[in-house]
Formats: C-alpha cells, sequence, structure tokens
C-alpha cells in the first residue's frame, strides 16, 4: 500500500536557481523522449531505454545517467495514462515539468533533505505536517516528484507501507452512490450532492461563456480556471469518503458493499444537457477513494451488479414505484427513501453474495428499517 506525503521545502536563493536550472534540463530531456517514444510507437521503459538513452545524454550531458532514466520513466508513465489505442499516439510537450526523482537520486535524514541537482547534491530543511508524521516511520521511501507551486518548492514523496490485515468480525455496511445525493450509507446517513450539482452546472456555464468569447483575455481566464472543477469535486470526495470510513470503524464493519458500476456511460440515454452533467459525475474516484481508506482500516471492499436494486423493495422483494426520492412499494405499502432502500438492497446482495456479483433475482427479507437523517457534507450524527 502506497501513500503520498507533501513536504514544504525551505532552500535558499542558491537552491531555488539550482532547481529551475534542474527543472529546464529534465523538461528538455523529457521532450526528447517523448519525441522518441511518439515516432517508435514505444511507451516500454526498457525498449526506450535503448532507444534514446546514449542520445540524450550525448546532447544533454550536464543532466546526469541516473536522472535521464528518471526522464525515461516520466514519459513511459505519461503515455501509458493516455490508454492510447489509435495507430498514432499524440505528442506531449513538457513545458517545466515537475522533476521526477528515484531512490538513489535523493535521501532524507531528519529533517534535511538531501536531493540531486545539475550544480550538484542540495541540501535543505523542510516542513512537514503533523497529519503526514506518522507515515514516515511505518514505510519505506521509494521515490519522490519536485514542484514548484505559488508558496514555494514542494517535494511529494512516495511511501510503501505494509498491508493492513482484513477484519474477520463485524458487521457489513453498503454504501449507494449517486448524484443527487452522493452517498448513501446503510445505517442511514445520507450525503446530499445538491450543492456540487450546482456549482458544476455553474463552472460548465462559465467554460461556455469563456469559449463563445473568443477573445485574448477569454482564452488567458479559461487557461487560468482550468482544473478548478476537479479540484473541487476531488476534495468533496475525499471529505464524504472519510465519512464513510469514520462510519464504518465506529460500526465496526469488516466488509463494505458497493455497486459495480463499469461501462454506466454506454447506457447513458438522455439529452445533450443530462449527458453532459452525468458523464461528468464522478463516481469511480469517489469509489476508489472509499476503497483504498477502507483498506488502510482492515475493511474488505466488496463490489456486487446493482440491477434492479432501486426498484425492488427491500422489505418483501417485489417491484415498487420510484418518483424522485421516495420509493413506494403496492404489494406490501411501504414508503422510504429512494436511495435508502437501494442501499438495503445492495446489503442484502452482499450478505448472500460469495463471489463479487450475484443473482439479483434473489428473495429478499428484511428487518423494520430504521428511518434516515439527511446531512450536510462533512457532517455525521
Amino acid at each position: 500500500m502506497k501513500r503520498t506525503i507533501s513536504v514544504k521545502l525551505k532552500p535558499s536563493k542558491e537552491d531555488c536557481n539550482s532547481f529551475l536550472h534542474t527543472r529546464e534540463l529534465f523538461s528538455k530531456a523529457c521532450n526528447m523522449v517523448a519525441d522518441f517514444s511518439r515516432k517508435n510507437r514505444c511507451w516500454n521503459r526498457v525498449a526506450l531505454h535503448h532507444l534514446c538513452y546514449y542520445e540524450v545524454r550525448k546532447k544533454i550531458p550536464g543532466l546526469g545517467s541516473q536522472m535521464v532514466c528518471n526522464a525515461i520513466r516520466k514519459v513511459c508513465a505519461s503515455y501509458k495514462a493516455l490508454n492510447i489505442k489509435k495507430k498514432k499516439a499524440p505528442e506531449i510537450i513538457f513545458r517545466l515539468a515537475s522533476i521526477h526523482y528515484c531512490a538513489r537520486t535523493f535521501s532524507i535524514k531528519g529533517e534535511s533533505l538531501s536531493i540531486f541537482t545539475v550544480d550538484g547534491r542540495k541540501k535543505c530543511s523542510f516542513e512537514i505536517a503533523d497529519y503526514y508524521k506518522k507515515y514516515l516511520p511505518k514505510g519505506k521511501i521509494k521515490e519522490g516528484e519536485l514542484i514548484l507551486k505559488k508558496k514555494g518548492w514542494f517535494f511529494n514523496l512516495v511511501i510503501d507501507i505494509p498491508d493492513v490485515d482484513l477484519k474477520m468480525e463485524g458487521e457489513m455496511m453498503s454504501v449507494d452512490v449517486g448524484e443527487n445525493n452522493l452517498a448513501v450509507i446503510s445505517t442511514g446517513k445520507i450525503y446530499g450532492g445538491g450543492k456540487l450539482r450546482h456549482e458544476r452546472d455553474r463552472f460548465l456555464a462559465r467554460r461556455r461563456r469563456l469559449m463563445s468569447n473568443g477573445s485574448g483575455s477569454a482564452k488567458r481566464r479559461f487557461r487560468k480556471i482550468s482544473g478548478k472543477e476537479h479540484r473541487h469535486v476531488k476534495t468533496l470526495n475525499h471529505e464524504v469518503s472519510k465519512a464513510i470510513i469514520v462510519e464504518a470503524v465506529k460500526i465496526g464493519a469488516k466488509t463494505l458493499i458497493m455497486e459495480e458500476l463499469t461501462n454506466i456511460r454506454k447506457r447513458i440515454r438522455a439529452g445533450k444537457r443530462l449527458r453532459s452533467r452525468l458523464h461528468r459525475w464522478a463516481w469511480s474516484e469517489l469509489q476508489q477513494f472509499v476503497e483504498y481508506k477502507a483498506n488502510a482500516e482492515g475493511i474488505k471492499v466488496v463490489y456486487v451488479n446493482p440491477a434492479y436494486s432501486s426498484q425492488v423493495c427491500s422489505r418483501c422483494g417485489c417491484l415498487g414505484v420510484r418518483r424522485k426520492h421516495l420509493f413506494q412499494c403496492s404489494s406490501c405499502g411501504s414508503r422510504q427513501h429512494s436511495d435508502r432502500n437501494a442501499c438495503q438492497n445492495l446489503l442484502r446482495l452482499g450478505e448472500s453474495v460469495v463471489l463479487p456479483t450475484a443473482a439479483v433475482n434473489l428473495p429478499m427479507v428484511a428487518g423494520p428499517i430504521a428511518g434516515y437523517k439527511l446531512l450536510p457534507l462533512g457532517k455525521s450524527c
């Protein structure tokens, strides 16, 4: 299990100049390697090393052999992240890229970081948040990334921490993700998503206005706000996923059940506006955050097939009628929150499943359903 922690460096003026010089040469090396990779359609690190290593070393001799290897590694990771399936690979340009470091090119002793630059090794102190201090003695430092931000130079450390043993005893808890409600827990807590949906619509409208304007100032503004929506959604997903794991630990859960939503976007049949909103729904990111945080607590995550989970009554197993947030069953007369009902169905599937998927037509018998409480983001009972 890997964790990334960010430390803020305290470099001198001379160190800053060395970092800038190193970043310039490293970006140049990355662009040369990317050119080789694109022309030869090669993003295997070993094969690409044999193709371009000596050529890059010849044209950029001051960078050093290990930093050239790091540049090759960074380019390969960038192309693999694109998941290229076309015949022609896109061109990737590294403009003042962050500098990738392996364990051979930096070391940490106490509160001092020794790091490679083209002007020799530089030592500088750093600040680390109290939350991250607990990870340093637990794992082994693998690699790092030197980044320049508005607040200064930061170094992102990747630490390999031993996996936590899964719990063998405990309760089961299910999580239903959605757009109107970001997450619904089987314990009754609901984390609404109405505010986030409104903010996303505002971001979309703003981008459309800037794109239709076409002026130079509009283009500069468009570049400035690029990624703002993604960062905002990512922060909220972290908050919701953390609240879910806190609730799971509180009730002593050993297993967390979630929906298998792979290829859900291919099945969307709606108007242009609704498709645009649903395709920007970050359900996968939220599930990933929940999964890795659950594994850190020793909680197993199981995915089940959610088919008909929102149409079947969690009390009697008969088909009911769903109208927005209200679910009604004509057979047993049950009236409950629609997402809460779906969450209970996921819980029943998870309790009866052995494999990651289960049949969706199993008879479901549930006890009395506790009332739910609508909670704002980041709040809990």
